[in-house]
């Protein structure tokens, strides 16, 4: 700052000492003037000179102060060290105080003199030496070659001069310095040995001059080492230990770990250096793993060993062995382990030995096997094993049995004695048998048999009793299906047994008398006495003593046989005998048997048996009367002999042993005599019937009834008096068929004739006529109906001229037409007809008519081989014709040739002079009278003439054009065939139409002699022309290439055979230049390429290529190419001292080339700086506006066409330029974002540096990418200061900006906590990390009157006391952290509230109800609401009877501490206000004892004490807190209100329990909704327990001293806070691996389902023999955060919980397995840290260490 002050010194003051005004004291006398130089030589140190290069190796920078007395200007002069010889002069004024020299050497001593001229010419000087720095190496590298204990260093010497190397390597992970060694100034390599393996050193290779140096830094790896021993072995079923030597070798190890049953890879880890063993964790079990081991170490990577192993499989879980739906078959189940595994295999084994009896593998996602066939009643044991690779795992069943067969040929056998019976069975499979003997009316008789014992009788049984025996087998817990069996025991038999039957004549009465004992039923068969016949049994229970047999047979005799009977078994028989009434005989009639003489009776059968009838037949005009008897089974009789028209009576008797039996009369008459002879005829017309019949005697009139015959309705009658024997009967329909009838009569009866029938006779057909039928040899015959009826129509059919007799066809009555089929063609035929009706005709009606004749048949036509002329032949068709017509037509002209007329018989014509090569068709028609029969037509084709004049050519390659002449139109078309000739393959055909001359054949082979024929068709006819040859065209070749060989004098010529055929190629090159032929070649046809050689270097040639065939010569298009050109030589590029520029300059060759091109490009990317094409005789160019810092990298190419040659690359550098604009912007309290303008040019190395000044180790440092013009750094530590700088180097070169300091604001306070009283605020919060010097708190009183004064206090520690408050106050509270640098954080505010002062309610009455089944009636007045709103209700249960009311000590006491503790009092049920939310509720009734609390330690109203006696008391809270409750209590009730403790039934507790947890959910629900409401109303109302300001619920540690608040508040409305976080720490954890807390085989440990202990930090217990599980318990280990000694501060825990039982003095475990001590904490137990205690079911209680 200096300089910038000279002036101002100048014009202020006028004169300083020492210093003569101008114009002043100049004329001094010499002597003075001497004397004053004298005096200022002394002074002459006051210049202060000094040197520095600021980092330029040319470049000095001189500086110096200005003289006290002022100076005119300055001198100065630069010259060599040593020699003294002068190499730069320079001036300053008046008011400079520095100069630069420029262009100097780096590394070079030099004298600098620095002469001051002051007033009247007087002078200062004063010499000084100084020296250049030296200019860095250039090209530093650092390479391993692949070597893992060596760096090989090599570079370039700088410009100017040097004194030697100074290298410095170093360890970059621990900055030590490796090697420091000064080698001479003429060495550009060095060798770094005996270095560790992959690892990263730094090496920095100063240039010494002097005192100075310049530096260039570069860093490198070693090439990493392969660990080797590489082991993978399983630790446990979810885990894999990976162990390996020589790990120090690398920097990095990276491990794979891949499943290789899915394929997939399960982890990846990158474990730095020195590691030599992991764990896998959370791996599948029985799963194989493959790992794979590589080391890295910077940019090398060397793959390593690899090993593969299993994890341990687990064993099944549950493993089961019971009986299977089939028989004899037991089921092995197990549950399905986690993991996976090969297969499963189990073992069957057999009895108590354990001999294995079956062996069977399942597949691993099996979980049940089952066997068959086994032993019924045998005892069996399954082991399961899991196989998984080479290990297993095994579990156990316990013994099941299969289910044992029943005993078979169980019998139960009386042995014919009434008081006992023998059981017995054969022999069946198991331990032994049970047998129950069971009768109806006594005890059951249980025995046991061991097995061996097949029989059983037991004695003392009573007489006909019905007895069921069971047996079954027992083997272990199965008791087979009993096999049942009954039997009874003998009855006695009944007495005085006897029959009698009441005069009835359908039943009978038996009686008898009960035997004296053992009868427990009858049975009696009912016989036919006669024929002993069973007529049924009966089956009386042992109460009756007679019996009415019904619906018996009347008058039969009967036996009864009675026995007692017992099951199967009967008494002897008693038998009695008696006779049924029979029955009078019914259905009685006498009927006329059609017989004038006789009658017939007819009676039905009767019920009953009947030895016989007796007959009374008699009439009151005759005295003679009939009688007769006839046997039981007749049923009817005829009386003949009777006289004829009169009436009899008749009267049936029945005859039945000793009974008789009469029906009622029955009366009848005998019939009259009917006529004879009758007879009906046709009259004289068609109209009228003549009937005549013959008289039998008698004297009556008859009566003559004529009817149609199919509807048999009486059309006429007519009255004929006797004696008359014919009748006329007239106006009747023709052709009509009637009946006849005459009836006689005599007395009430009448008798008919025999029924006559006739026919009329019927009327002709009309208007009859024949017609043929056109599609058929037939006549269609047509007639109309006469009037009348008929029965038909008879046809005649008579062939003109025959002599055979007609044919004969019938056609119904409504038939108007017939066809007379199969008659013969081209016939005339007579055809006559009549009606018919029965045997009579109508006159006949007769007509003539023709059939149509044949079509002739097999019709040809066919070519004799000429060309003019065709045969047509028939065959004779049948019938009769006149003649033939036969018709020629030609189809190519579709005209009518020629029509011929032939005799009937002719069979054949032929045409002559037709066209040749033309089609014809024929037609042949038979003639008869008008009609005709035409044959199908037929064609055929005349032969063709042949093609003339055949000519081939080919007017392209792949082309051949044929044509030709035709005569006249002598064909249908032209078929042209094409061969190859040379191997006769048919190549092409063609068809074509009669019009075509000419045809084109595509697409064939190019030069290539083909063959073509061409024939003329008709229809199946040809033609040929001779056959002729030609040839097609070659080809020209295809990819035809010019290629250069590669050497300067050569080029080389290919090419593809083109399609087709040829007969050689010809090759002519041209010079491009001159246009002259250079040389020629001819090359067979199987030639593809030639060289071309003796050419000239860099020159253009022109080839042509050409296919021959024959005269064909077909050139390819021509192309070129150039020969190689001569490659520059001396080719060299220098920067000469320029940032932008770089020269090159090379030796140019006078030929050889074309021309040079300069390519130049940026080192690092490749990228194309600049290109530049110069002619063939320039040797130098200068590449400017380069940018600075860059490496450059030079080829300089011979161009020759598209070839070029190359010199080789040579490089250089351009200087880098300096960053500038540095700024640092602080974001947020550990972050700080750096920005800088972006730097010109390019750099090798940019790092940024960030120094801690209270941190004296090395600063940090961070390399940045290229382009890059910010970089974020985050975990700052808030509250501190920082310094940032920024430096760059580019190949020698290197710039740094100044450092920036950056103070780091602190961060804010979190999870602050507001735990409230009633006069004070407590205040926790999170200590905010970073340098914090104190935390500032301003506290304010919020109101809505005049601004309260602000409290603020600073405190070093996280909390805070606000003491001396206002309750049931609302503060706002500011609090920020205050740095060390001085920096405040972001303020945090929060609002807190001081609580109100609650007060317990007012009890209003001591007496409330119980009823007797524990019952509590809570009424809404027992407490009164004027302290506050009554918030719970509770209900202390108590066996203490001495107790009055309870105490608050109470409230902490739970159902657990009572039901297995000591505690005679408890808090039973804690519920909501229910009045509240029912203003109508009067009381609410509370149930106590009804829930299942198993173990649970909180409040729960579990099942009272069933020995003790209860009672109750209530308490009202308007502030529930378990250790200071604001609450109320009633006196306990009287001993025995509440003492019932009869357990409820089941649904009474269920409905008691839906009801009241139904009531909790609606009162919660409206609560809530309450809640709800009111935020959303009053939003300004803050919560009164907690206000946290952190968005995160992150819980920090609370101080003892305040735990008993915190406690306080967290136990506030029911325990509501401490819920909250319970329901926060559900999510807590989750993604922590559970597998062991998961498995099958540990699920039943775990007490709840959703806490369970995180894999990596759970409790091992020791194992227990070969159960894998057997180490697991659900228990965490967690920090406790313990005093020096590493006790547990118990004794203020106690003062705080006086429940919580802790041992005094319990120390931790030594061998914890973190630095912190850890412990076990189990909830409701205590701090456990050296052992924990289990019961086991089988090996009792153990301990072990944890």
């Amino acid at each position: 700052m200096r300089p910038p002050l000279l002036p101002l010194l100048v014009l202020w003051v006028p004169r300083l000492p020492g210093t003569p005004a101008e114009g002043e004291g100049c004329n001094q006398t010499a002597q003075a003037w001497l004397e004053g130089q004298d005096t200022r030589g002394d002074r002459g140190t006051l210049l202060n000179v000094s040197v520095s290069d600021h980092g330029r190796s040319d470049s000095l920078l001189v500086s110096w102060d200005e003289p006290e007395e002022g100076a005119k200007g300055y001198s100065l002069a630069l010259s060599s060290l040593g020699s003294g010889r002068p190499l730069q002069n320079g001036s300053a004024g008046p008011n400079a105080t520095s100069f630069w020299f420029h262009g100097l050497t780096p590394g070079t001593r030099y004298e600098i003199e620095v002469t001051a001229t002051l007033a009247c010419m007087e002078t200062i000087s004063q010499t000084i030496t100084a020296q250049t720095s030296p200019s860095p190496v250039r090209n530093l590298s650092l390479s391993s070659g692949g070597s893992s204990a060596s760096l090989r260093a090599a570079w370039a010497h700088g410009p100017g001069q040097r004194e030697g190397y100074g290298l410095a390597l170093y360890h970059s992970d621990s900055q030590a310095l490796v090697r420091n060694v000064s080698i001479p100034p003429s060495a550009s390599t060095f060798l770094f040995d005996g270095l560790l393996a992959g690892s990263e050193y730094a090496l920095k290779v100063s240039t010494l001059t002097g005192s100075s140096q310049a530096s260039t830094s570069v860093h490198q790896w070693t090439a990493p080492s392969i660990p080797t021993q590489l082991r993978l072995s399983p630790g446990s079923s979810t885990s894999l230990v990976a162990s390996w030597a020589g790990a120090a070798g690398a920097a990095w190890l990276h491990l794979e770990l891949r499943n290789l049953l899915t394929q997939t890879v399960t982890t990846t880890l990158s474990a730095r250096r020195g590691l030599t063993s992991y764990t896998f964790q959370h791996l599948h079990p029985g799963t194989q793993y493959w790992l794979g081991l590589s080391a890295t170490a910077g940019p090398y990577t060397v793959v390593g060993p690899n090993a593969t192993a299993w994890t341990y499989p687990l064993s099944p879980g549950n493993v089961t062995l019971s009986s299977a739906e089939e028989q004899s078959s037991l089921q092995a189940r197990w549950s399905i382990p986690v993991g996976h595994r090969d297969f499963y295999l189990v073992t069957l084994r057999e009895g108590e030995d354990g001999v294995v009896t079956r062996n069977i593998s399942v597949g691993g996602d099996n979980g049940h096997v089952t066997f068959h066939g086994l032993s019924p009643g045998k005892q069996y044991s399954v082991q399961v094993m899991v196989v998984a690779g080479p290990y297993q795992a095994s579990a156990f069943s316990t013994a099941a049995w299969t289910e044992p067969l029943a005993p078979s040929g169980v019998s139960l056998s009386s042995q014919g004695s009434p008081h006992s019976l023998l059981a017995s069975w054969e022999e069946a499979m198991g331990e032994g048998y049970l047998l129950a003997l069971s009768p109806a009316e006594h005890p059951v008789k249980n025995s046991s048999l061991l097995r061996g014992v097949t029989s059983f009788t037991y004695e003392g049984l009573h007489p006909g009793t019905l007895y069921t025996f069971e047996v079954s087998t027992v083997a272990g817990p199965y008791t087979s299906s009993p096999q049942c069996v009954s039997n009874w025991t003998y009855p006695l038999p009944p007495e005085q047994l006897t029959l009698s039957n009441g005069g009835h004549s359908t039943s009978l009465q038996a009686s008898w008398r009960a035997p004296s004992s053992g009868s427990t039923g009858y049975t009696g068969t009912l016989l036919e006495t006669k024929s002993q016949e069973w007529i049924r049994n009966v089956t009386l229970g042992n109460d009756w003593t007679n019996v009415t047999l019904e619906d018996l047979v009347p008058g039969r005799q009967y036996t009864l046989e009675v026995a007692a009977v017992a099951g199967p078994y009967r008494s002897p028989v008693q038998s009695a005998t008696d006779w049924t009434y029979p029955l009078a005989p019914a259905g009685v009639t006498l009927t006329n048997t059609r017989r004038p003489l006789g009658l017939s009776a007819f009676w039905d059968k009767a019920a009953g048996d009947v030895d016989q009838f007796h007959l009374q037949l008699y009439s009151k005009s005759h005295a003679a009367q009939r009688n007769i008897s006839v046997g039981p089974n007749t049923h009817n009789f005829t009386f003949l002999g009777l006289s004829p028209g009169t009436q009899y009576f008749l009267k049936v008797t029945v005859l039945s042993g000793p009974y008789r039996s009469s029906s009622h009369f029955a009366t009848e008459w005998t019939y009259p005599l009917s006529l004879a002879n009758v007879s009906v005829r046709p009259g004289r017309r068609p109209q009228e019937l003549h009937v005549s019949w013959v008289e039998s005697g008698g004297g009556r009139d008859h009566l003559v009834q004529l009817s149609v015959a199919e509807s048999l309705s009486v059309i006429r009658n007519v009255s004929v008096p006797r004696g008359v024997t014919q009748l006329d009967l007239e106006g009747l329909v023709p052709g009509s068929r009637y009946r006849v009838e005459i009836i006689s009569q005599a007395g009430p009866h009448r008798i008919s004739s025999q029924t006559a029938i006739g026919y009329t006779v019927p009327l002709p057909p009309r208007s009859l006529s024949a017609s043929p039928v056109s599609t058929a040899w037939a006549l269609a015959v047509h007639w109309e109906t006469a009037p009348g009826q008929r029965d038909g129509y008879l046809l005649s059919v008579l062939e003109e001229g025959s002599s055979a007799p007609p044919r004969n066809l019938e056609a119904g009555k409504d038939s108007t037409n017939v066809t007379v089929p199969q008659l013969e063609p081209g016939t005339c035929y007579l055809v006559g007809i009549w009606a018919v009706a029965g045997p009579y005709r109508s006159l006949p009606r007769n007509i003539t008519s023709c059939t149509v004749p044949a079509a002739p048949t097999n019709l040809s036509l066919t070519n004799p081989g000429s060309s003019s002329e065709l045969y047509t032949s028939w065959n004779k068709p049948p019938g009769r014709r006149d003649h033939y017509r036969i018709t020629l037509y030609s189809l190519s002209t579709q005209s009518r040739v020629q029509v011929q007329t032939l005799s009937p018989d002719a069979q054949n014509i032929t045409w002559t002079h037709l066209e040749a090569g033309s089609r014809f068709a024929v037609q042949v028609t038979a003639v008869k009278g008008s009609l005709e029969a035409s044959s199908i037509n037929v064609t055929q084709w005349t032969h063709p003439l042949a093609p003339a004049n055949l000519t081939l050519g080919s007017p392209s390659a792949w082309v051949l054009l044929a044509s030709w002449a035709a005569a006249g139109q002598g064909a249908e078309g032209f078929v042209v065939d094409v061969y190859d000739t040379a191997s006769g393959t048919h190549v092409g055909h063609t068809v074509l139409g009669g019009n075509a001359r000419s045809h084109i054949f595509r697409s064939l082979s190019p030069g290539t002699l083909y063959s073509v024929a061409v024939r003329a068709t008709a229809g199946p006819f040809h033609a040929s022309a001779p056959n002729l040859t030609h040839c097609t065209r070659p080809l020209p070749p295809t990819a035809v290439r010019l290629l250069s060989t590669g050497h300067p004098d050569g080029l080389s010529a290919a090419w593809g055979a083109a399609a087709g055929g040829r007969e050689g190629y010809t090759l002519t090159l041209f010079h491009a230049r001159l246009g002259t032929v250079a040389a020629t070649a001819s090359l067979g046809r199987d030639a593809h390429n030639f060289t071309f050689t003796g050419l000239a270097p860099g020159s253009k040639y022109v080839l042509e290529v050409a296919s021959m065939a024959g005269s064909f010569r077909t050139p390819a298009g021509n192309v070129s190419n150039w020969t190689y050109p001569l490659a520059p030589r001396n080719v060299y590029m220098t920067n000469q001292g320029y940032p932008n520029r770089l020269s090159a300059s090379w030796r140019a060759e006078p030929q050889g080339q074309d021309s040079y091109r300069l390519l130049l490009y940026h080192s690092g990317s490749g990228v194309l700086a600049a290109n530049v094409s110069v002619g063939k005789g320039t040797s130098k160019f200068t590449f400017s506006g380069l940018a600075p810092g860059h490496k450059y990298l030079l080829e300089v190419v011979s161009v020759a066409g598209p070839y070029t040659a190359s010199a080789g690359n040579i490089s250089d550098w351009t200087t880098p330029s300096v960053p500038k604009n540095l700024s640092v912007v602080a974001e947020g309290n550990n972050t700080m974002l750096i920005s800088w303008g972006s730097v010109s040019g390019q750099q090798d190395d940019c790092q940024l540096w960030l120094r801690d000044p209270q941190n004296s180790s090395l600063p940090w440092r961070h390399s940045l990418g290229r382009g890059q013009v910010q970089q974020l750094l985050q975990g700052l530590i808030p509250g501190r200061n920082y310094s940032v700088s920024l430096s760059c180097v580019a190949g020698p070169y290197w710039s740094s900006t100044k450092s920036l300091a950056v103070p780091i604001e602190p961060n804010p306070v979190e999870d602050v906590q507001c735990l409230p009283q009633s006069r004070s605020l407590y205040l926790n919060w999170t200590s905010s990390p970073g340098d914090v010097e104190a935390y500032e708190v301003v506290t304010e009183r919020l109101s809505d009157g005049p601004p309260t004064s602000k409290y603020i206090m600073s405190i070093p520690v996280n909390e805070a006391s606000l003491e001396g408050l206002e309750p049931n106050s609302s503060y706002q509270i500011v609090l920020s952290a205050v740095g060390m640098n001085t920096l405040r954080s972001q303020a945090v505010t929060l609002l807190c509230s001081t609580a109100v002062e609650a007060l317990p309610p007012p009890l209003r009455a001591d007496v409330f109800q119980v009823e007797s089944s524990s019952t509590v009636i809570i009424s809404s007045d027992l407490f009164s609401e004027e302290n506050g709103q009554i918030e719970y209700y509770g209900v202390i249960a108590t066996t203490n009877d001495s107790l009055l009311r309870p105490t608050q000590e109470i409230m902490s006491s739970t159902w657990y501490d009572h039901y297995y503790g000591t505690e005679d009092s408890y808090l039973a049920v804690l519920i909501p206000n229910p009045f509240h939310q029912r203003s109508s509720l009067e009381t609410w009734r509370v149930p106590v004892g009804t829930e299942e609390c198993g173990q649970s330690r909180a409040t729960c109203n579990g099942k009272l004490k069933a020995d003790k006696q209860y009672r109750f008391s209530i308490a009202a809270f308007t502030k529930y807190d378990p250790v200071a409750p604001a609450v109320a209590f009633t006196m306990f009730s009287a001993a025995g209100s509440g003492a019932d403790t009869t357990p409820l039934s089941m649904p009474i507790i269920a409905g008691i329990i839906v009801g009241f947890l139904l009531t909790l959910a609606t009162i919660f629900a409206l609560v809530y909704w309450k809640q709800l409401r009111a935020k959303r109303t009053k939003k300004s109302s803050l919560p009164q327990e907690m206000v946290t300001y952190s968005l995160r619920n992150v819980h920090r540690p609370v101080p003892l001293q305040n735990f008993k608040q915190y406690y306080e508040m967290k136990t506030a409305s029911a325990n509501h806070a401490f819920f909250q976080e319970f329901e926060e720490l559900k999510e807590v954890g989750k993604e922590q691996s559970k597998v062991e807390a998961e498995l099958p085989a540990n699920v039943s440990k775990n007490r709840y389902a959703h806490v369970l202990p995180y894999d990596h930090s759970r409790v091992k217990l020791s194992q227990l023999g070969e159960d894998p599980h057997s180490d697991y318990i659900n228990a965490n280990f967690m920090p406790l955060h313990l005093n020096n000694s590493g006790a547990v501060p118990s004794p203020p825990i106690r003062e705080l919980f006086p429940g919580l039982h802790i041992p005094a003095g319990v120390h931790c475990h030594p061998g914890a397995p973190q630095e912190n001590h850890r412990g076990l904490l189990e909830a409701g137990v205590g701090a456990k840290c050296l052992q924990h205690h289990h019961a086991d079911s089988v090996h009792g209680e153990r301990a072990g260490p944890l």
